[in-house]
């Protein structure tokens, strides 16, 4: 009877310790066909790793100044600074060069007044290009179309950008964003642009 009952409980105990094995096992198919299914947020883990947060963003981190608005030429130019006042690496409050920045229109303003642009590292030679009216996918912190200056500054060298506009446009203020480093980031703030809603007064020639 002893015999019969050893039998009895040795086969029930291989059972369950078969069930046992065959659930981990069935567990652990569908843990790997899940992560196997789910590529795609492995891929953001991945990427997230890769390139990690940036910087806070400091909409103070750069001193952009329009410095001229004046008739040349049959034209009104606009010309503003941007300078770093405390260059460094992004740490400890420092601010990394800037990469390249740029500006929405006031809402009074049609893009096919801006003739052209330019940028300077010095105000007195000039890199003239043709500016559009696009977002910047570079950038995540302005989705808006944006008159892109594709220049940046080099530690507290003050850098020089310009347009070029066929009617005369009132000052006002408008948003802007700037990308730099990866410590410093990129962010928003407001700055004196081309407003226009105080009534342009288109040029006859």
């Amino acid at each position: 009877m002893k015999t019969l009952k050893t039998i009895l409980y040795g086969t029930a105990l291989s059972a369950f310790l078969f069930v046992s094995c065959q659930r981990d096992s069935i567990m652990e198919t569908v843990k790997l066909k899940n992560n196997n299914s789910a590529a795609s947020d492995g891929q953001i883990i991945l990427n997230a790793k890769q390139n990690p947060p940036q910087g806070v963003c400091n909409p103070n981190a750069y001193v952009i100044t329009l410095e001229s608005r004046s008739f040349t030429n049959g034209y009104w130019e606009w010309t503003w600074s941007v300078y770093n006042s405390n260059p460094g690496n992004g740490n400890n409050g420092t601010v990394q060069n800037l990469s390249h920045w740029g500006m929405q229109l006031g809402s009074c303003v049609n893009f096919s007044s801006v003739v052209s642009g330019a940028y300077s590292s010095d105000g007195s030679n000039w890199t003239s290009f043709t500016p559009s009216y696009q977002p910047d996918p570079s950038q995540g912190c302005m989705t808006a179309p944006v008159i892109k200056f594709d220049f940046g500054t080099t530690g507290n060298t003050k850098s020089y950008y310009r347009l070029i506009v066929n009617q005369d446009f009132t000052e006002g203020t408008v948003p802007g964003y700037y990308k730099s480093g990866s410590n410093t980031g990129c962010c928003t703030f407001t700055l004196t642009g081309i407003g226009g809603c105080g009534g342009p007064v288109e040029i006859v020639e």
